[in-house]
């Protein structure tokens, strides 16, 4: 069965993250703090484990050009799967926040608006097990991060995440650009550089027609989503051991 953008296939995925989500939050709500880290921390590592069975996999794919250079784990969601890890271990309000707000939308946006090599192709084949199943993973993980009761949001830990997004986005910018020289390849991390062919990236270069910082009032614009998600997160009485600022 084909997947893409708002076929059934896409649409029953996401049915499933909802019904995933349910059930582990249940599972866990009334778990400790502790227990709630380690299982998050348990299904954090298994992604990133099968994230890395995936590019071997679509490194042995004769239709797929692999180069290593351009593999790396340093998308927004590759770098949330991370630090969602590390944030279980940590219990930072702000790197919750990040991993919470911003693995939900990166994860969201990155399968409406996936890359041409990921569309239409098969949910058993390797680009379809490995890019849409590792980012459906990341969508409930950052939902559990809140559903769970393990963390609090607050409002004043979204200034911090967006700080901790835009050290990074300017980061890689200069990543990008010490790989393109080393490598003489087009090193893209975090879309600095834009995308071709992304209608989305093509829209807001449109407006701010100058890299990197072209995508920095796409921050702006999503801050009321953000602030949405943090409403959603404080429905209810937090647990006795959530994590608070």
């Amino acid at each position: 069965m084909l997947i893409s953008v708002f076929s059934p296939l896409w649409f029953i995925m996401f049915g499933c993250d909802a019904a995933l989500v349910v059930w582990l939050s249940i599972l866990l709500r009334k778990k400790t703090a502790d227990q709630k880290a380690r299982v998050m921390m348990i299904i954090g590592i298994c992604n990133l484990v099968y994230w890395v069975f995936y590019k071997v996999m679509l490194a042995k794919d004769p239709t797929f050009e692999f180069i290593l250079a351009t593999e790396l784990p340093f998308q927004l969601c590759n770098l949330n799967m991370i630090m969602i890890v590390v944030a279980m271990n940590w219990r930072k309000p702000a790197l919750l926040n990040f991993c919470y707000c911003f693995g939900i939308i990166g994860a969201v946006l990155a399968l409406l608006a996936p890359d041409p090599g990921f569309v239409n192709v098969r949910l058993l084949h390797v680009r379809g097990y490995g890019y849409w199943i590792t980012h459906h993973i990341l969508i409930c993980q950052s939902i559990m991060i809140v559903s769970t009761g393990f963390y609090r949001p607050k409002y004043k830990d979204l200034l911090k995440s967006m700080l901790i997004l835009l050290v990074l986005y300017f980061t890689m910018y200069f990543i990008n650009l010490i790989l393109r020289n080393v490598t003489g390849l087009p090193i893209n991390y975090l879309y600095t550089f834009g995308m071709p062919g992304n209608s989305i990236l093509e829209m807001l270069y449109r407006i701010l027609p100058v890299y990197p910082i072209y995508l920095v009032p796409a921050l702006i614009a999503l801050t009321p989503v953000m602030m949405g998600f943090i409403a959603l997160g404080r429905i209810g009485d937090p647990c006795p051991d959530a994590v608070q600022s």
